[in-house]
């Protein structure tokens, strides 16, 4: 009898381990209701000769609740009646696909993990030992932010059930798609155990020897190579992120697969080898084709597959040809593109070619490859352009994809000669400047009233944006220039160079289009001139009362050292009533740059034309006050060469000019002034060493220099220390230093924020020189300092104006934000308050009242929700702090 009971023992713990032993692989994905309410489903990839089976899984929803999904693929008839069975995959060596679904209501934004858990794994995971013991964990973030608006989360195509051989590349894609055109980003994390304990074992070189890697673009996760046979399990998380209204890449939600891999022993067999195609653009509306090719090394039957994006839209792509094939097989991808196919993000098609090898050759290996296709927009059609007294009228017509929110007006002056390129949309950065944002797809006017310069061409480009901020291919460019009812600068000529007697002929147009019925003559030009490049403090020069008196010879002036510019007012008399100005217009100024045995000319100039050669003149012989043609550029700038250092040469320049406007005058020719330069030895000094210790939060920044360590340093007189600062490492330094003249050897009273990159450098003047120039040196070596970023967020206060504790704001004051944006709730749900800009909320914060009546909140508990953005050296992912407010009066 006791024998007996010992073995029906024995029988019970064997039937429980077998049980209990049957998880593969799997992941959690969810899909938006609508809401806060969503379908979740766990798909769980299991051992089909296990006695065990789950009619149904407990989830965890991540907000301190649970429930139970069923099971809803396969045979509803079966035990697990009126759930389904799970369906057996055919040519898997023991492999049931489960899926459960069911639906859940969060009771707020905020970030919550669904996971569940499930005894046990299978029996003989190498990189898991003991698996046959540890519990089966999936879990899957999902972050629910009104700021980003709903979203499902990536499905995943390919099954995450593969095999390989020992000494042979292995490759698997899981063939990621998200519906919503997101950004994915992959990357390797630890496979789980019971509560989500990750395994460290899970890419241990004693169990995997190579190493695993994955591309963090496509999704490709390669071993190279597995070393021996046997079943291993790796896990993939898929990060998903959206560009939120500050422009910053938020996460989304964080998938993670759990995926098994079996590796045989040294087998004769080798993968399909699928050759790398694409990548591919297409305007939506075209047709897509190209074909793809598997081989199979050893001449195996093989098949060819795809999956991806372009088969999950509405109007799906698909694969003419057959499916099998001996030895190599190609297959042709059609794709007949529509406009909902518009979106930022790549499409991603994963090829996928499994081989069928004889018995002895097993098993049956699987080859990727991934094709990316960009789908864009294309341009507004049939831009146009007129002038008008008013400015520049834009009219045009939408894209033929309707589904844009927005268009955006770049604008330039004089034509680009650009066109995109095949796949390029929008427009390029310092062609053109945006100059208007239009929202709504049958918005097709804009009047351009800034455009306002007689005698300039402006030319224009519309971009059709869709809501996730992909770009339509820029439309023609189309210019127009405004009537002529103005005058027209022509000439601001240099006659003579002189400190005190300079003189400057000065000339324009008349404004042939003036409507001469509407404005009714007499009529009066007034000139002004200004000093600068820009025009400042512009002073009347002189008024003449015939249209046809158009040129003034302007005396008196120093016309060596001093740029002047001059403008003409229209005005129609006797009622001195002011129609309208010219586009101002300078003389070219004459700059000279010495250097070793040569002198660099470049000049300055502003004006309604534009100058496309100069023709350079030097004194020859020095002082004969005779200056003969040496030359000529295209370049805007002319260097002399073969010159003797410390001699002193004078020049002017010749510009010739022409406008981009019709019906003015062609071959426009200005002096420069003379201007005299030397040709000098100009080496620089060496660069400065930089020393400096701060640590967060240290209340003051310091530096020091010194130049004892830099051998071989030229003893020259020192006169200060400039330093150029950038925030971010991205960014660009000014030409400009932020600090200059520091004759310390030391620098304090930088202002704060301090984080950001810096590099210094020394001005000195070398004692030999004649002229005794300073001369600046090279830039040091770039060093950052950190910033300091740190807010806190107070779960009480009291709006009852005690002048203590009445608003919710930051405290202490925060450190180091770049952007904040914030969301109070009550208990219902109801918005009570958002932040109108980052310092209003730091400054200001939130007084207690209802943003939607002014009245005061009731005492009560409140919950928020933010979303921040740290300064940092690289762009920073945004933050997110959410809790509760008890709210006392």
């Amino acid at each position: 009898m006791n024998r007996l009971i010992l073995l029906f023992g024995i029988f019970l713990l064997t039937f429980r381990v077998s049980y209990a032993t049957h998880n593969r692989a799997g992941e959690i994905t969810y899909r938006h209701l609508g809401g806060n309410n969503y379908e979740v489903t766990i798909t769980t990839y299991t051992k089909n000769s296990s006695p065990a089976d789950r009619c149904e899984l407990e989830v965890f929803w991540g907000d301190n609740t649970s429930g139970f999904l069923p099971r809803i693929n396969g045979n509803t008839a079966g035990s697990c009646a009126p759930a389904g069975m799970g369906e057996i995959i055919p040519n898997a060596n023991d492999v049931k696909k489960n899926i459960y679904r069911g639906t859940h209501s969060y009771p707020s934004s905020g970030t919550y993990t669904i996971s569940m858990q499930d005894p046990n794994r299978n029996q003989g995971v190498a990189n898991i030992p003991n698996s046959v013991n540890v519990v089966f964990y999936l879990q899957t973030t999902i972050i629910i932010d009104p700021f980003l608006g709903p979203n499902s989360s990536p499905v995943l195509l390919n099954p995450p059930i593969d095999d390989g051989c020992a000494g042979k590349l292995f490759v698997h894609n899981p063939a990621a798609f998200d519906a919503d055109g997101d950004s994915l980003a992959y990357r390797l994390v630890d496979v789980r155990g019971v509560n989500g304990t990750p395994f460290g074992s899970t890419y241990d070189p004693s169990f995997v020897q190579d190493p695993v890697t994955i591309d963090s673009i496509t999704g490709d996760l390669i071993w190279d190579v597995p070393q021996i046979q046997g079943q291993f399990n790796f896990a993939i998380e898929i990060l998903e992120y959206r560009k939120s209204s500050s422009g910053v890449w938020a996460l989304l939600s964080r998938v993670t697969r759990d995926l098994q891999v079996t590796i045989m022993g040294d087998c004769d067999n080798d993968p399909p080898e699928i050759p790398p195609i694409g990548p591919f653009c297409v305007v939506a509306g075209d047709t897509l084709i190209f074909d793809i090719m598997a081989i199979d090394p050893n001449n195996d039957p093989l098949d060819l597959r795809a999956e991806g994006g372009p088969f999950e839209v509405d109007t799906p792509a698909f694969l003419s040809g057959n499916i099998n094939g001996v030895g190599s097989i190609t297959r042709r991808f059609n794709w007949r593109t529509a406009c909902n196919h518009i979106r930022q993000q790549n499409y991603f098609v994963y090829l996928r070619s499994q081989d069928n090898p004889p018995p002895l050759r097993r098993p049956a290996l699987t080859g990727y490859q991934t094709v990316q296709i960009q789908v864009i927009s294309p341009p507004p059609r049939n831009p146009d352009a007129f002038g008008t007294a008013l400015g520049v009228e834009l009219t045009w017509q939408s894209p033929r994809c309707d589904g844009a929110v927005r268009y955006d007006i770049y604008r330039r002056e004089g034509p680009s000669g650009w066109d995109p390129g095949q796949c390029e949309t929008g427009v390029p950065g310092g062609l053109f400047e945006k100059i208007a944002e239009l929202n709504g797809i049958n918005n097709t006017f804009y009047s351009d009233e800034d455009a306002e310069k007689v005698g300039i061409v402006y030319c224009y480009r519309i971009v059709a944006v869709y809501p996730d901020g992909a770009e339509s291919i820029a439309s023609d460019e189309v210019c127009a220039e405004l009537p002529k009812t103005l005058p027209v600068l022509t000439n601001a000529d240099v006659e003579v160079t002189d400190t005190i007697d300079g003189v400057i002929n000065v000339a324009w147009t008349r404004p042939y289009d003036l409507d001469t019925v509407l404005f009714p003559p007499p009529y009066r030009y007034e000139l002004y001139r200004g000093t600068g490049g820009d025009g400042e403090n512009f002073s009347l020069i002189e008024t003449k009362d015939e249209l046809t008196d158009t040129t003034f010879v302007d005396e008196g002036l120093n016309t060596r050292d001093s740029i002047y510019n001059y403008r003409v007012d229209l005005l129609l008399m006797p009622s001195e009533t002011k129609l309208g100005e010219s586009v101002p217009a300078t003389q070219p100024f004459l700059q000279t740059r010495g250097s070793n045995g040569q002198i660099t000319l470049t000049y300055q100039f502003h004006g309604p034309w534009r100058n496309d050669t100069i023709v350079v003149f030097r004194e020859s012989p020095q002082l004969s006050g005779n200056f003969d043609s040496i030359g000529f550029s295209t370049e805007g700038f002319y260097v002399d060469t073969g010159l003797v250092n410390g001699e002193e040469y004078c020049y002017y320049l010749l510009t010739l000019g022409y406008f981009d406007a019709s019906g003015l005058p062609e071959g426009l020719e200005n002096r420069s002034q003379i201007a005299c330069g030397l040709a000098l030895d100009t080496a620089k000094p060496c660069p400065p060493i930089v020393f400096n210790d701060f640590e967060c939060p240290d209340p003051e920044l310091i530096f020091s220099f010194d130049f004892n360590d830099i051998p071989d340093c030229p003893d020259h007189e020192l006169l200060g220390f400039n330093i150029y600062y950038k925030k971010k490492k991205s960014d660009e330094y000014s030409e400009s230093p932020t600090y200059s003249g520091i004759r310390d050897m030391e620098a304090t009273g930088f202002q704060k924020p301090f984080s950001g990159c810096y590099r210094v450098t020394v001005v000195k003047v070398n004692p030999i020189d004649p002229l005794q120039i300073p001369r600046e040196s090279d830039f040091s070596e770039e060093f950052c300092i950190p910033a300091c970023p740190d807010i806190e967020f107070p779960n009480v206060f009291s709006p009852n104006g005690d002048g203590e504790n009445d608003f919710f704001r930051p405290v202490p004051t925060p450190r180091d934000i770049n952007h904040i944006e914030i969301q109070i709730f009550n208990r219902w749900g109801n918005l009570m308050y958002k932040n109108k800009s980052t310092d209003q909320f730091i400054e200001e914060g939130w007084d207690g009242n209802d943003m939607r009546n002014g009245r005061p909140a009731a005492e009560g508990t409140y919950f928020f929700v933010a979303r921040v953005v740290y300064r940092g050296l690289e762009p920073q992912e945004e933050m997110r702090f959410s809790g509760h407010i008890s709210l006392f009066r």
